[in-house]
């Protein structure tokens, strides 16, 4: 489909309306690429798996996938072309490149879609679907918007400070040391994910822009102060945009007018109560709710922390609307519960102290009992059990975790075997026809890069265990050590596991025993599980933070924005509090310190620098006239001076 529109664009331009709409819905995101031509599926790849699995080539340095991403442009491109052609776009157009906006993550996009429909006169023609895709790219309340990445769209304390419902819990100590916790993380990460694609010269996370409630207002009150007839579809997109912007009480308002479910009491001491529901709708209604509410609330409450609450309230509704809880709704909340327990948003959470929002450290432990348990029965996937082993890793509890891994090894084993048994139809269509049907395709795609996802989460299981396995050391005093100590596990199980999981380990693995240090290092020819490199990703990282600047530091870096484009690099970035790092060496040399500078300062600064020149070249012509030298004497010269004082800053 790519080449087609690459290679046909005149023709596209002259179909009818109604061909180019079908056309158009050929190439859906939605509903024609993630379901049959996306081999990633519910995969999230984070930043550690682009760069160490093959999963990487599949996703570009914002994380999104780059099917939607380079097809994006060309559907662009056909369909205003066709626009300023005099061909008008209909609805449906309009809805697919809405959702095109929201599987970039681009929801900056999504806004210049949905105000161009004023430009063609389809501002009156909308209806509640086309309100409710509006929503769902704008705030990114769809898996396949965030690219399944929960991890960079939880709510942060941080966040929640202009707000005035959460004043009383912020003081100036504990909001600075936020900030400063939100600063470091920013300054550290080398990727790009979670990232607003629009704003490639300034960090800008996608959960920022995401934290204001006016914008959800607007759209949300748009559409019923306009008698649309609501959906379960845009409530439920209405009620995951409220709750990035983590104040719960407009989640709760909304529940109550649209169905009636009331909640009393105060979270403070606990005594929290759910009741009401309304029951008075018609068959068929869009309103009626369905295992899609479910979904929101487990979404809704769970990326705010509060899982003790998603819990009454999943509990409730399903008991009131007769509703089934999926396993996908336990699911999400063993993730959610996963990242909030995690060390860093545990202590952000207790730094602020508000109420419900902090998780017991065994909160993983109990969503996975209750819902492996009668009367749910749910039954956990791989990707389940990659969330529950590195916790059971992470808790020291690594006799569990070790028996996990052992039962998951058949797993890649069947991968394997799926793949030898697909890959003489694959070869002979490769061979006869230089390509594979689409079906044969996709499902090799997908086979191949399901044993990619396996091998890599096995081989961080074993790195993370093999840090946590320490020798015994017994310190003076009454407190045991935290690190779990086991002569056998270090002397005797981990030999044997290393002997059973031969394609599944990293390519250096170390380990300590009573005696010293085990250190193994994979040979040639031996069998490649893990990527033996890391492959290097392209990154511009922003070198201010302007939220987190303190006023001295903003001084310092206002004083040395004056400065000639002579200005050493890494001076510059030190003096802005910040230090840009890159997945490639930093090896700055003397003809990419302009591009360096360029992206600090932006393009302002260097119309400013060219004025300088021009300035400069005067001063040149005056010094060759007093000198009596010719002009382009007295030019090398100063060129000359230029290079060295360069070289010096550089070396």
């Amino acid at each position: 489909m790519l080449a087609y529109f690459k290679e046909n664009k005149l023709e596209i331009l002259q179909l009818p309306p109604t061909a180019f709409s079908e056309l158009l819905r050929s190439v859906d995101p939605i509903e024609a690429i993630r379901k049959d031509k996306d081999p990633l599926g519910d995969i999230w790849v984070d930043p550690a798996m682009a760069d160490w699995s093959p999963l990487g080539v599949l996703v570009n340095n914002y994380g999104a996938r780059k099917r939607n991403t380079d097809l994006y442009p060309l559907v662009h491109e056909a369909a205003f072309r066709r626009f300023r052609a005099g061909s008008p776009l209909l609805l449906s157009d309009y809805k697919v490149l809405l959702r095109y906006a929201g599987s970039i993550s681009d929801p900056l996009l999504a806004r210049k879609i949905w105000f161009h429909m004023n430009v063609s006169e389809k501002m009156w023609e909308r209806q509640t679907d086309l309100y409710a895709e509006f929503l769902k790219a704008r705030f990114l309340t769809e898996p396949l918007y965030t690219q399944n990445n929960r991890h960079d769209f939880r709510v942060k304390p941080v966040n929640l400070f202009p707000e005035k419902r959460f004043l009383p819990y912020f003081t100036p100590d504990n909001l600075s040391q936020l900030r400063q916790m939100n600063f470091d993380e920013t300054n550290k990460r080398l990727d790009r994910f979670g990232q607003n694609p629009g704003a490639e010269h300034k960090v800008e996370y996608l959960m920022r822009m995401l934290r204001r409630s006016s914008p959800v207002d607007l759209v949300f009150g748009t559409a019923r102060n306009r008698l649309h007839l609501l959906s379960e579809e845009f409530i439920c997109a209405a009620l995951i945009a409220y709750a990035r912007t983590g104040v719960m009480e407009d989640v709760q308002s909304v529940l109550y007018f649209n169905y009636k479910i009331d909640v009393s009491g105060s979270i403070e001491t606990g005594d929290l109560s759910i009741t009401g529901g309304r029951r008075d709708f018609l068959p068929g209604s869009p309103m009626a709710p369905t295992t899609r509410l479910l979904q929101t609330i487990a979404t809704c409450y769970g990326s705010n922390g509060m899982i003790a609450m998603a819990c009454k309230m999943l509990d409730h509704v399903s008991a009131v609307y007769r509703l089934p809880i999926p396993s996908s709704v336990w699911f999400e909340l063993l993730e959610w519960a996963y990242i909030h327990t995690s060390p860093r948003a545990a202590k952000e959470w207790k730094i602020v102290s508000i109420p419900g929002r902090r998780l017991h450290r065994n909160a993983v432990q109990l969503i996975w009992d209750t819902m492996t348990s009668p009367p749910y029965n749910a039954t956990p996937g791989f990707p389940q059990y990659k969330i529950y082993v590195e916790w059971l890793i992470k808790n020291n509890k690594i006799e569990r975790a070790m028996q996990i891994m052992l039962d998951l090894e058949p797993l890649y084993r069947k991968r394997v075997e799926e793949l030898q048994s697909l890959y003489p139809f694959h070869a002979l269509d490769q061979a006869a026809f230089n390509h594979s049907p689409a079906y044969d395709t996709i499902l090799w795609e997908r086979t191949l890069l399901r044993k990619d996802y396996i091998v890599h989460t096995f081989a961080k299981w074993f790195s993370l265990l093999f840090k946590r396995i320490k020798s015994p050391v017994h310190l003076p005093g009454p407190k045991p050590p935290k690190i779990f100590p086991s002569h056998d596990i270090s002397t005797r199980l981990i030999p044997q596991l290393i002997h059973a999981f031969q394609g599944l380990l990293p390519d250096t693995i170390h380990y300590e025993i009573p005696t010293g240090v085990i250190r193994f290092k994979r040979g040639v020819g031996a069998a490649q599980g893990f990527r033996a490199e890391k492959r290097w990703t392209e990154v511009k990282k922003a070198a201010v933070v302007s939220m987190d600047l303190r006023p001295e530091t903003a001084r310092g870096f206002n004083r040395l924005r004056e400065y000639s484009l002579d200005l050493k690099g890494e001076q510059l970035q030190r003096a802005a509090g910040e230090t840009v790092e890159t997945l490639k060496p930093r090896a700055v040399k003397r003809e990419g310190l302009e591009e360096l500078v360029e992206e600090i300062l932006g393009m302002d600064e260097m119309a400013r620098g060219e004025r300088e020149e021009g300035q400069l070249e005067v001063d040149v012509i005056d010094q060759a006239r007093r000198r009596g030298r010719t002009v382009e004497e007295e030019v090398k010269r100063a060129e000359r001076k230029r290079a060295e004082k360069v070289l010096r800053l550089l070396t």
